[in-house]
């Protein structure tokens, strides 16, 4: 199945959260939603190729910058024992009220998305 990919930025209580979006590329269709959440490195390349791999398979899929608030737009941590470290202080320095709000941001992005079933 052919895909697209494309960046949005999705508003969430505490600012702005770049994602990128995988779907089918079938006009006049609508297929269910899903939300990948990434590892500690946000969109890396293996990232990116499992949300394009789901949408192949039928699905809308956002791919949200989980430290949306603590690192720059764009942000890829290597892998490497920097990246490692980076990541593992992020996930604690995230406020947990906010990975679910995140969450909950993502999903009223599918309810809205017009090729999506919800």
């Amino acid at each position: 199945m052919t895909i697209t990919e494309s960046t949005v930025e999705i508003v969430t209580p505490t600012g702005p959260m770049r994602a990128i979006v995988f779907q089918p590329a079938e006009a006049g269709r609508k297929f269910p939603g899903l939300v990948l959440f990434s590892e500690i490195f946000q969109i890396t390349g293996p990232i990116k190729r499992t949300g394009a791999y789901l949408a192949g398979n039928g699905y809308v899929v956002v791919v949200p910058e989980i430290y949306h608030e603590l690192e720059p737009v764009g942000t890829v941590l290597p892998y490497d024992q920097a990246g490692a470290d980076a990541g593992n202080a992020n996930k604690t320095k995230k406020e947990l009220s906010s990975y679910d709000s995140d969450a909950r941001s993502c999903l009223d992005y599918l309810k809205q998305h017009p090729e999506c079933t919800g």
